[in-house]
């Protein structure tokens, strides 16, 4: 009987060892050594993730930032990446890279969309913000919130792929209409299907990383139909008053 438990036990363990050593070529491998492979440029972005029966999916679905609000509880996404799953079960991981949650995990709790989003889905609309659980800003920091006019002449877009780096990249947006609607458009190769919600960033801060955000990817054929032009609902005075409503919901 000795031997038989013996038997099992070693068998047991080949299992484990065989299910970790798949889920780090699976996984975290691809991530940590993807040609290009990087961290986000700062610690209030990150990836949005689906957690169901309190198992995490290792992939992130779009992405997500922290801006600055009086609870340090208030997100920027693209309101196209919600309404598949429940706010329940989505967590964000601000600085999410190769498996590790250097900041710890955050739960959402509430999801507060732009006028015109429901149910038409207008491509102005496309945004988003969310609150979680607790002072993810006091962890991570945050990005500031502003408007896209007068439109800046150099813009950083960031946004997750669905292997958990990051792309980044600088050019020139430009303001364009796109189903009679006002878009800014970027021209930046690399943007995936999780990068939805990545912001474009301006005056970024050489010293924190973070800056001001003046839309997300989304809009215009949720954010473009190629990986290599992005667009986003140009933020204007609206986008802040809805941030300062979504900052007075209860966070938890």
């Amino acid at each position: 009987m000795g031997t038989l438990w013996a038997y099992r036990r070693i068998i047991g363990v080949g299992i484990a060892v065989a299910a970790a050593f798949a889920f780090y070529i699976l996984v975290i491998a691809p991530a940590v050594f993807a040609p290009g492979a990087r961290r986000p440029t700062s610690a209030a972005i990150g990836g949005l993730f689906v957690r169901s029966f309190g198992v995490l999916v290792p992939h992130p679905f779009c992405t997500a930032s922290v801006i600055t609000s009086p609870r340090g509880n208030l997100l920027l996404t693209a309101a196209h990446c919600l309404g598949k799953v429940p706010d329940s079960q989505i967590v964000f991981i601000p600085y999410y890279y190769g498996g590790t949650a250097p900041f710890g995990e955050w739960q959402v709790t509430r999801s507060t969309f732009a006028a015109g989003w429901l149910p038409g889905g207008s491509i102005s609309s496309d945004y988003a913000f969310l609150t979680v659980s607790g002072d993810v800003q006091r962890k991570a920091g945050a990005e500031r919130l502003g408007t896209a006019t007068p439109l800046p002449r150099d813009a950083t877009l960031e946004g997750y792929n669905l292997d958990g780096t990051t792309t980044v990249c600088a050019g020139h947006p430009e303001h364009v209409v796109r189903e009679g609607r006002p878009q800014l458009r970027l021209a930046c190769p690399g943007f995936s299907d999780a990068s939805s919600g990545g912001p474009f960033l301006t005056r970024i801060s050489p010293r924190s990383g973070t800056g001001t955000i003046i839309g997300v990817i989304g809009g215009y054929q949720q954010g473009g139909a190629t990986s290599s032009v992005s667009y986003a609902a140009a933020f204007r005075p609206a986008a802040l008053a809805l941030a300062r409503k979504a900052a007075r919901q209860p966070g938890s």
